[in-house]
């Protein structure tokens, strides 16, 4: 039989994760906030092809994305091409390097001039059009056959980076295996995203 102190503190453990998961929730929707109500993009490593890849104008900084990413794959060959900031001009979403589980790091570029606009990792890119300004981009990786995790991307400083904690997505009301909190449903607004493409998680 466990005594007090160690049912306390097992109790006082269950607590705090809850708090943290409630804490992660909460940041991730203040953050979604601007985005629930876009009309939202998703796309993997199936959706982008070699034709919409303009390597003429982007393979230097390209290679220099790749090196930062601490890449040994080739030279990347393909491309999604997405008008991010709604002005006319698509940027370039190319795959510096890709797991077997189909999770990628994306590497985000603009023309005119070419420019590196920050890397975002996943399998899956939900995006939408911003006019103005750098829209926010949420990603989902796969962890395991039955957990992955959301996480959001701001455009700062001039480069796409990480805000935020993780959002666990798995099992409800079970611990999961690889994140070690609790299961959350997938969002019902990246739910209703349009697929770009027809390939998409084959």
């Amino acid at each position: 039989m466990k005594s007090k102190p160690i049912r306390m503190g097992l109790f006082l453990t269950a607590l705090i994760a809850m708090i943290c998961d409630h804490t992660s929730a909460v940041a991730q929707n203040r953050l979604w906030r601007e985005i629930k109500g876009k009309p939202l993009v998703k796309f993997d490593w199936n959706c982008a092809a070699p034709s919409i890849y303009p390597k003429a104008k982007l393979s230097r900084i390209v290679k220099v994305a790749q090196k930062r990413e601490g890449a040994v794959e080739r030279a990347p060959d393909r491309a999604f091409a997405f008008d991010l900031n709604n002005d006319g001009r698509p940027e370039y979403l190319v795959p510096l390097a890709c797991g077997a589980t189909g999770n990628c790091a994306w590497g985000v570029f603009a023309l005119k001039p070419p420019r590196f606009l920050g890397t975002v990792n996943g399998q899956y890119i939900y995006i939408h059009k911003r006019s103005g300004r750098w829209p926010g981009v949420i990603t989902y990786t796969h962890l395991s056959a039955a957990e992955g995790a959301l996480d959001t991307y701001l455009f700062r400083n001039a480069r796409y980076a990480l805000s935020g904690k993780s959002y666990p997505i798995g099992p409800l009301n079970s611990t999961l295996e690889v994140q070690g909190v609790t299961g959350s449903e997938m969002p019902n607004f990246l739910d209703r995203a349009r697929a770009a493409c027809k390939g998409i998680g084959g």
